[in-house]
């Protein structure tokens, strides 16, 4: 029988006091049963309850009850890290795995989850102090570490238990334990569920990528989940998943077996499946992993020489190779290499062009009304002319003002020129043609280079460089031709500060990420002219050769790149010139690119660097080695930097840089730089526009337009251009209902402030600029750092990057080329044709998500004449006489209408016809106004819920998520789990019959719509010739004997008629 509930635990309180045994464990033992109701009392002998459970002079038992009285009133007192440690000390009485619905569990579960991640984590960054840490963490929290491991392994038991393996994986990643990760994988492996092992894999290595901030650890997790993923069967194999685990593990030569063995397979799905995994390769950006992954690929000719010396196996297992299978392998390498996904894009930016004209069109008359010329706004349009029109290879509105392109001198002359790299970007097969009357001779002896000029030969060979480096997918063979052509002027032009300042970005651009040594030199030879212009661009062009390498850190062995960097570093410190030090400060943040961690070292120095041009390049560092990670710990350096820093330029590349590091999560940005916009430094607030801007690009987010608008009415004009900019971000690629139709009136302000005499030139900058950027790319392009998988896409991280440079050189306006992303989505057949049939259901109205309409042309309305003003008598006068006329009118008319009405009656007896029935129904609607009309007016039909996109067509970055595939069609895509954006490889459900609707993918050719057809063959005499003349008299001959015969027949026909009279 159950003892009744005590009303008041001082009894058994004043027990405890009590010097028999018995009597205190009789006392703990009741305490223990009603201590979640009475604790508030036992609270005050806590102390008491302690001193019994480290007695050692008690037994065992005596202890641990004493133990967990104290552990539950500590529980109460919501204290879970002592009730931990008197828990732990509990012996029997903390069963984790018997007891788990307890809320005391739980909670005391969870509190040894966070103590045993704090203790790993400190041994992880740590590892040589392994014993002094754990003695610190039992100091601090008197955790017995033992222990406290037990409680984890019997917590990961229970996960096992309940086939839990995800919750087990999340203590794992964040306790850092690779070995407790790979016990967890394969107690998932033997428990005998393919399909749970599978998703497991698929869980963890997300996790990885998403939760695992440590680079680190982060490799040899993924070094784990890769060789798990191997282990499984063709059957079960996720072939995309593993493609993903090598890639960011950076092992080319496994990504390249990877999509070898789905390419040399029978099955069909598998060889599209190959060539979908190709295609987003490309996709991630990096041309330099992209091009190992083609060499790792097999080559026919390859094997046939390896034939030809010895037969080893590898090349006799090539051998026997089919020519279909060949086939595949070449149409892989043309996805990689050959340039087939920049065609792709080219062809769709051209033909689904949706710029409109007028925009340039009222620009141009609105910078020319306001009288005189300024050469930034008139540079800041041919830009927004460039932007509006990247990748359609429209060039059309130049042509046509070519005068007024000509207002452009010296460097604005290095810019026009260069816009069209950005209008003709991946345009690679016309590329020399375009631009041969802009490009400097070939340098020699003979025509040796001159100092002075050369602005539209700069230009020209920087838009050599943007046309080959905007788009990863452009063929390697075309930008390594055009990356010597670009070297060998830049070794001939040192001479001309102009020439070889667009010599070096070209070069920097066609060699984007290939870490090619050789280049390096020849950038490294122009720095060290100490000229300040060219300097800076060749500091950026050796950023943009060995980006991501991370040269310069300890983890990276590369003694000759090792020694560049550090003469980068030194040169830095020994220039005079700020504009050399910028492009090195640049150079460096470039070759950090994705290095996280390792870059801290390289960070910190230029972080503690008394020179602010330095400190600025730190910030950009951050962003692009944190970029897309979401690090704690860089964003806490950025908002220390960005409130301390005493230079302006560091504090507002410090909040700029947040937008880079949170791009995954852009919803935090907002929130991070909300305060920021009503800081009193105006540097500040203007980065916080663009980092918004930057982070919200192409979403329309209300909110974020919100954020911005006050600062439109900034007191300081730059601000105002960067929300300007900012808010035309958030627009891009928005219908006229976003944003409950603001967007009409943003794009309304922006023409008023473009036209308003009294605005200052930065701001009218701001909204000539944000023109371009809202409508980027034939408004088909947006702003997106990331790749569907997941993945940060390095052109347009760093093109974005430098972009922003722009506050500092207008040149680097250009570089948004590399950072535009064409959002258009093609389903691929086998043969790399798009089937017209194969379609897409998307889920929302067709007006949400429709282009903007298009300006209209308004009409010039005719000026009225004005009236001229009559005296009083005068017109007394002629109303008199009116009258009086009038009067006499009415008596003639009189008589008239009599006989017309007369007139009238007969002629209608005589025929009534249809054209006079309706006569008289509208002559009676017109007397009878008064009557309703029996016509209906036509309703307006309701716009559909849904409709489906054809194939290929634009899917925005913000319609993806109302898009589904159909797969109940002919054509079905190879991966149906992934979203619908992108190049798509499709399966045909019905191979056996012939699609005659199939689509060929085709280049752009210059001037190929304004060509006439060719004429039909025909002969032609030049005038004077004796042939002609004699064919002119022939002619007058047979005139004449045609007229004789007509006047014959007409005087025949004239006697026929007067016979029958």
């Amino acid at each position: 029988m159950n003892p009744p509930p005590l009303s008041t635990a001082s009894g058994l309180l004043a027990m405890l006091n009590e010097p028999s045994p018995p009597l205190r464990n009789a006392a703990l033992t009741r305490l223990l049963s009603c201590v979640d109701t009475l604790w508030h009392e036992v609270a005050e002998s806590l102390p008491d309850l302690e001193a019994l459970s480290e007695d050692t002079e008690l037994d065992v038992k005596t202890r641990e009850t004493a133990a967990a009285v104290a552990s539950r009133v500590f529980f109460h007192l919501e204290e879970p890290t002592q009730a931990l440690r008197l828990a732990l000390e509990s012996g029997e009485y903390f069963n984790v795995i018997g007891d788990k619905t307890s809320p005391y569990v739980e909670a005391l579960v969870s509190a040894a989850m966070e103590a045993y991640i704090k203790l790993q984590r400190k041994l992880d960054n740590d590892g040589d102090q392994e014993e002094e840490k754990e003695k610190e963490e039992e100091e601090e929290t008197g955790i017995d570490v033992s222990k406290l491991q037990t409680v984890v392994q019997a917590m990961l038991e229970r996960c096992y238990q309940d086939g839990e393996y995800a919750h087990a994986l999340g203590v794992a990643l964040e306790a850092r334990q690779v070995d407790k990760f790979r016990e967890i994988l394969d107690m998932c492996r033997t428990d005998g569920n393919e399909g749970k092992y599978v998703e497991t894999l698929s869980y963890a290595l997300d996790a990885c990528v998403s939760l695992v901030s440590s680079k680190k650890f982060r490799v040899n997790a993924l070094v784990v989940v890769a060789e798990s993923l191997g282990g499984l069967s063709e059957e079960i194999m996720d072939w995309a998943a593993l493609c993903r685990c090598h890639q960011l593990l950076g092992k080319a030569g496994d990504v390249g077996k990877t999509i070898e063995r789905l390419l040399d397979g029978d099955s069909e799905d598998g060889v599209l499946l190959g060539y979908q995994l190709c295609f987003d390769l490309v996709d991630s950006g990096d041309q330099g992993f992209v091009g190992r992954v083609a060499e790792a690929l097999p080559k026919k000719s390859e094997v046939v020489k390896s034939e030809a010396t010895d037969a080893e196996t590898n090349g006799v297992a090539n051998a026997e190779k089919s020519d279909e299978v060949w086939a595949r392998f070449a149409k892989a390498e043309k996805v990689l290499v050959g340039g087939f996904s920049s065609e792709l894009a080219l062809s769709f930016l051209h033909k689904q062009s949706n710029s409109d004209v007028l925009i340039m069109e009222n620009l141009k008359k609105a910078l020319e009304e306001k009288g005189g010329r300024n050469s930034v706004l008139h540079n800041c349009a041919v830009m927004a002319h460039s932007y509006l029109n990247a990748g359609t290879t429209n060039d059309s509105f130049l042509r046509d003002h070519l005068d007024w392109m000509r207002k452009a001198s010296n460097w604005a002359k290095f810019s026009a020129t260069a816009t069209l790299g950005v209008i003709h970007a991946s345009h690679t097969t016309e590329a020399m043609t375009l631009l041969e009357p802009y490009l400097p001779p070939t340098p020699s002896a003979t025509t040796p280079v001159t100092a002075t000029g050369g602005y539209s030969e700069g230009g020209s060979l920087f838009a050599l460089g943007l046309i080959h480096g905007s788009n990863a997918g452009c063929s390697n063979k075309t930008r390594l031709e055009t990356s010597d052509f670009l070297r060998e002027h830049l070794k001939n032009s040192h001479a001309n500060e102009v020439i070889s300042h667009g010599a070096a970005l070209g070069v920097g651009l066609t060699s984007f990420g290939s870490g090619d040594a050789t280049v390096v030199n020849d950038l490294k030879e122009l720095l060290y002219t100490d000229s300040a212009v060219s300097g800076e661009a060749a500091g950026l062009a050796i950023g943009m050769v060995l980006v991501g390498t991370g040269h310069g850190n300890s983890t990276v062995h590369n003694e000759e790149m090792h020694e560049a960097v550090n003469e980068l570093k030194n040169y830095a410190r020994e220039t005079a010139h700020e504009k050399i030090i910028r492009g090195i400060a640049m150079s460096l943040a470039l070759i950090n690119y994705g290095q996280e961690e390792n870059a801290d070292t390289t960070i910190e120095e230029m972080r503690g660097d008394r020179d602010p041009v330095l400190r600025y390049g730190a910030q950009y560092a951050i962003a692009l080695a944190y970029c897309g990670t979401g690090s704690n710990k860089a964003i806490r350096i950025l908002l220390h930097t960005a409130v301390s820093d005493v230079n302006d330029d560091v504090r507002m590349a410090a909040v700029v840089s947040l937008a880079f590091v949170l791009y995954k999560t852009p919803e935090r940005v907002p929130q991070l730089v909300k305060l920021l916009l009503e800081s009193f430094n105006p540097h500040v607030r203007y980065a916080s526009c663009m980092a918004v801007g930057i982070a919200m690009a192409g979403t329309g987010d209300g909110e974020s337009v919100a954020l911005l608008e006050p600062m439109l009415e900034d007191m300081t004009d730059f601000v105002r251009q960067g929300a300007i900019i900012g808010t035309s971000m958030i627009y891009m690629q928005q219908s006229d209902s976003c944003n409950n139709k603001k967007i009409k009136a943003f794009r309304e302000k922006l023409v008023s402030i473009t036209g308003d005499k009294h605005m200052s030139t930065l701001t009218k900058m701001g909204a000539i600029v944000a023109t371009g950027i809202m409508d980027a790319g034939g408004r088909n392009c947006s702003l997106q750092l990331g790749s569907q998988n997941g993945f940060t896409k390095m052109t347009s991280a760093v093109g974005m990057v430098l972009w922003l440079q722009h506050w500092h050189w207008y040149p680097m306006m250009h570089m948004l080329s590399l950072a535009l992303t064409p959002t258009f989505t093609i389903g691929l057949n086998k043969d790399f044709k798009y089937p017209k049939t194969f379609e897409i259901h998307c889920a929302s109205k067709p007006s949400t998500f429709s282009y903007p309409k298009k300006l209209e042309e308004k009409k010039e309305e005719k000026k009225k004449r004005v009236e001229t003003v009559a005296l009083s008598t005068t017109a007394k006068n002629k109303a008199r006489l009116a009258r009086k006329k009038a009067k006499e009118e009415a008596e003639m008319t009189d008589v008239e209408e009599e006989e017309s009405k007369k007139t009238q009656d007969v002629a209608a007896a005589e025929e009534e016809t249809p054209e006079e029935d309706k006569k008289e129904d509208t002559d009676q609607m017109d007397i009878d106004d008064s009557t309703p009309s029996t016509k209906t007016k036509k309703k307006k039909e309701p716009e559909p819920t849904s409709f489906r996109i054809s194939n290929p067509s634009r899917i925005t970055k913000s319609q993806v998520h109302s898009c589904v595939f159909d797969l109940n069609q002919r054509y079905r895509p190879v991966r149906s789990d992934v979203k619908p954006c992108g190049v798509i490889m499709l399966t045909d459900s019905t191979p056996e019959m012939e699609d005659k609707d199939l689509g060929q993918v085709k280049t752009p050719y210059l001037d190929a719509e304004d060509e006439a057809e060719a004429p039909e063959p025909f002969e032609w005499t030049p005038p004077g010739h004796p042939d002609l003349a004699a064919e002119e008299k022939e002619g007058d001959k047979k005139k004449e004997g045609e007229s004789k015969v007509e006047d014959k027949k007409m005087e025949e026909v004239e006697e026929k008629e007067e016979a029958k009279e």
